[in-house]
């Protein structure tokens, strides 16, 4: 009897989903587009790849670097280029915005502070992601303390 709740649960939370998603009209996803579009997303998507793959790369040795970075974009442009994924993003943001949100952020995205946030996004991202590394580093030995004291009876 559990398992059948459970799947009339699911069977109607993927219906409600379906419903959803199936209201979003033309002018509603072309609002999203337009969004997306002002708000540099692709180009956004794109730097912010090749930043966490800089990262990412932090721990390679020296000699398999190159390598490393190659595989990584090429999977990432394989998998998660902006070609790939803008029309999923659209649909993303049309579900959880309003078409007249979405206009307003399109207008915002469009205005001298708009485009400031645009240009400053890289380097606030790059920072942030700087000061969660230090963080966890300056905290590491903690962090594996917790770890072997989760694990040591396992």
């Amino acid at each position: 009897m559990k398992y059948k709740f459970l799947i009339i649960a699911l069977l109607f939370c993927v219906s409600a989903k379906a419903q959803t998603a199936t209201n979003i009209t033309p002018a509603h996803l072309k609002a999203a587009e337009n969004v997306l579009s002002a708000s540099g997303a692709g180009n956004q998507l794109k730097e912010n790849m090749a930043a966490m793959i800089q990262q990412a790369s932090a721990n390679v040795p020296a000699d398999k670097k190159p390598k490393f970075v190659e595989i990584m974009n090429t999977f990432m442009n394989k998998y998660m280029s902006w070609d790939l994924i803008k029309d999923q993003m659209a649909a993303l943001y049309a579900q959880e915005f309003t078409e007249k949100e979405l206009k307003d952020l399109a207008v915002f995205y469009q205005s001298p502070l708009g485009i400031k946030l645009n240009q400053k996004q890289p380097i606030l991202f790059q920072k942030g992601a700087a000061i969660g590394q230090q963080n966890v580093q300056s905290h590491q030995l903690e962090l594996q303390q917790m770890m072997q004291e989760a694990f040591k009876d396992q």
